[in-house]
């Protein structure tokens, strides 16, 4: 994103005719960080589970971490608890321009939403985290849902993730490892100014997600094309999800949800 884009100019993106923006992106030093961080955090967790295959794995780095999965429960060991980032590295990423050029064009007041987990919200831990799609594997994304969704799902109408009255969120999706145009994350243009049917369907995981429940009719998904460092930035509403890797190697991705005024879009 140029440094001189205004909080209206993206707020016309999100709340236009495609609901969405892939105007910004990260530099490269803020791309070595995040794999790097993303990378030892990966590690340590493979060296507590299966110390015997730590070397495998470090050999191989994440974007062959499909070749060796087989090898260990994927399921089990990437629950969202093991892909948060921990304090110490959300602190640092606090110190990094583009999260300050970010809530700048999103009004300034902007704050990143807490961790929130089917048991509840974990408070002053804000959530960035990221996510593995391995090539050829289906069940690693998700079905087409909107972000409200879950905001609506597990506050019970309450509010509990923020305000609906007074805020409203937009997500970024930033390409970390990915191949454009194989895998990457699909959106619907336009979904954000319909109301959809949804419902709600216990996954494998035993926790309850929403997701569409009726054709997308005239509306289409669209792949976005993006290359490492580049983002996706959209509005809560907008349908969007995984696409399944028809790649060769293993799709990683970092997952930003912020809290904006309501009053930005007036």
């Amino acid at each position: 994103m140029n440094p001189s884009t205004t909080s209206t100019g993206l707020m016309a993106e999100l709340f236009g005719s495609a609901g969405y923006s892939t105007a910004f992106s990260i530099d490269a030093a803020e791309l070595a960080f995040l794999r790097d961080a993303i990378f030892r955090q990966w590690m340590a967790r493979i060296e507590t589970v299966h110390p015997e295959l730590a070397d495998a794995f470090q050999a191989g780095g994440m974007e062959e971490y499909g070749r060796l999965s087989h090898l260990i429960s994927h399921e089990t060991l990437w629950t969202k608890k093991y892909r948060v980032f921990p304090q110490e590295v959300v602190a640092t990423l606090g110190q990094f321009d583009f999260l300050r050029r970010l809530t700048g064009a999103l009004g300034g007041q902007a704050r990143i939403c807490n961790c929130v987990f089917f048991s509840g919200v974990v408070p002053n831990h804000p959530q960035i985290h990221w996510r593995l799609v391995r090539p050829n594997v289906p069940s690693d994304v998700g079905p087409l849902h909107a972000d409200r969704w879950f905001n609506d799902m597990l506050s019970n109408g309450r509010g509990m993730l923020y305000d609906e009255a007074t805020e409203f969120t937009v997500k970024m999706w930033l390409a970390i490892y990915a191949e454009p145009g194989l895998n990457g994350l699909y959106v619907v243009p336009g979904s954000h100014r319909k109301e959809w049917r949804v419902k709600h369907s216990v996954a494998a995981d035993g926790n309850t997600r929403p997701s569409l429940d009726e054709p997308l009719a005239d509306y289409e998904r669209l792949l976005v094309p993006t290359a490492p460092g580049q983002a996706i930035l959209f509005h809560e509403s907008l349908l969007h999800g995984g696409a399944v890797n028809a790649g060769s190697t293993t799709r990683v991705s970092v997952e930003i949800t912020f809290i904006v005024a309501s009053s930005i879009t007036q």
